[in-house]
């Protein structure tokens, strides 16, 4: 894969591929012809692994070609992402990107949640998670991987990265296999004929050979039963493994190909991120156009209202308290009841937090009321945190430990830690968004570690 990124590669050339507004051929150039020569087979040989790549995902990884798959321990998830890794990791070295140790967690992290559909092999909705988280990981791990992140690193633009990573980038380079394999060819025939023959050309040449050659057996198939027999025999010799599920499968494997193909092949060549790291910084500093006194008056009325409900709460239940009116089956009602609104309420905490240091003129690090008051709201939700992990403990010791009991344990843990961090952040300067994001990352790969749905009192 060593000429994605330096161009003595002809075929680049050729077809004029470009990436960030620049072709193949504007790259280094190539000292000699037999170094022109491996380039192009490693550039055309990656293109071509990408078709058992493909079918592979597809057909195994995914269980296509045997729906059986899907149910059972299937080590195809492994060798799939094993063999990516791999290849990714070939191409970032022959291109002189050395792993980060960033790259190392994300790839560990990939590596064992595989490892985790492959040994246990979960059958609920816990299963999609893994299999999103899994393709989440992929993503992102290849553009850690080749070095083209903003900020070279897991940051607050992750979002933006992950859009852009999983939709926009292979998108962008979905033709780019197509274009490899026709420049290799056209560049082939040229050194053998000392001619230029177009990839149009090449194309047409052979559905005319190939549809005269076909109409040419048909017709001696019928005119002669014993030429008949062989050409059946011929058929079934060629093609008889092939049954319908199995052609499906490579039908199929092409478009998701091409995508793995942009996506792998799209971000080694890429010689720097989307957005390079200056026009990032100018594009947030532009957007800062919110009056300090809107930031002020949006944290103030939720802190407002935040503040009444506590006061609420706190009156309501210690009244029955006192009364001695509080019971089991009450404590469920109160237990079960606006648990994930209150989740939802830490959420949007959040986001208002991260918008407003985004947009707000005035900066909520500044020392004054602005940043007192961003301290408020952070304070209340840690404190909806507190609340909803009580409510979430007393259901949970009156009608015992489920599945998604557990894994809401761990949403609330990663909306405390998010909450912690924000309000450290309000003090100091800490990467918060990067520490947030890694921690939910290595967290649900641990979670996936555990048979949670094959042990004793779990229950779908």
């Amino acid at each position: 894969m060593q000429d994605l990124r330096r161009a003595g590669l002809s075929a680049g050339r050729s077809a004029g591929i470009q990436t960030g507004g620049r072709k193949m051929s504007e790259s280094r150039p190539v000292s000699s012809a037999s170094e022109k020569t491996a380039m192009r087979f490693s550039w055309s040989a990656a293109a071509i692994l990408s078709f058992p790549m493909a079918f592979l995902y597809v057909g195994y990884a995914m269980g296509f070609e045997d729906f059986r798959l899907m149910t059972y321990r299937n080590p195809a998830v492994v060798i799939f992402t094993l063999l990516y890794l791999f290849l990714v990791s070939h191409g970032a070295n022959r291109l002189d990107r050395p792993a980060s140790r960033e790259s190392r967690l994300w790839a560990g992290c990939l590596l064992t949640t595989a490892l985790s559909l492959c040994f246990y092999q979960p059958t609920s909705f816990f299963a999609l998670l893994q299999i999103l988280a899994l393709h989440l990981e992929a993503v992102y791990w290849t553009l850690c991987r080749t070095r083209i992140l903003i900020h070279n690193r897991t940051s607050g633009s992750f979002p933006f990265e992950l859009a852009w990573g999983f939709c926009v980038l292979p998108l962008r380079h979905f033709l780019l296999r197509i274009k490899v394999l026709s420049s290799a060819l056209r560049d082939y025939l040229t050194d053998r004929s000392r001619g230029a023959h177009s990839p149009a050309m090449i194309g047409f040449s052979l559905l005319l050979a190939g549809g005269i050659g076909m109409t040419a057996w048909s017709l001696l198939s019928g005119a002669d039963p014993f030429f008949a027999e062989v050409a059946d025999q011929v058929g079934a010799g060629l093609f008889g493994w092939l049954s319908p599920q199995t052609l499906l499968t490579v039908i199929l494997s092409l478009p998701v190909g091409a995508w793995l193909f942009g996506l792998a092949g799209g971000s080694l060549y890429q010689a720097e991120p989307a957005v390079p790291l200056w026009r990032w910084q100018t594009a947030l500093d532009r957007m800062q156009v919110l009056p300090g006194f809107t930031t002020a008056l949006v944290i103030g009325v939720l802190c407002g209202i935040y503040s009444l409900f506590f006061a609420v709460e706190a009156y309501a239940y210690l009244t029955q308290l006192i009364a001695g009116a509080i019971t089991v089956t009450l404590a469920c009602q109160y237990a079960v009841q606006g648990f994930w609104q209150l989740c939802g309420i830490v959420l949007l905490n959040l986001s208002v937090l991260a918008v407003l240091h985004t947009l707000s003129e005035t900066s909520l690090l500044a020392p004054g009321r602005l940043r007192s008051l961003a301290k408020l709201l952070s304070v209340c939700t840690i404190a909806f945190v507190l609340l909803a992990g009580l409510k979430l403990g007393v259901y949970a010791l009156v009608y015992g430990w489920t599945l998604r009991r557990v894994l809401a344990v761990w949403a609330l843990s990663v909306l405390a830690v998010g909450a912690g961090l924000a309000w450290v952040r309000l003090k100091q300067i800490i990467p918060a968004a990067r520490w947030g994001i890694l921690y939910a990352l290595i967290s649900f790969t641990l979670l996936g570690c555990f048979p949670l749905e094959s042990w004793t009192g779990f229950l779908h």
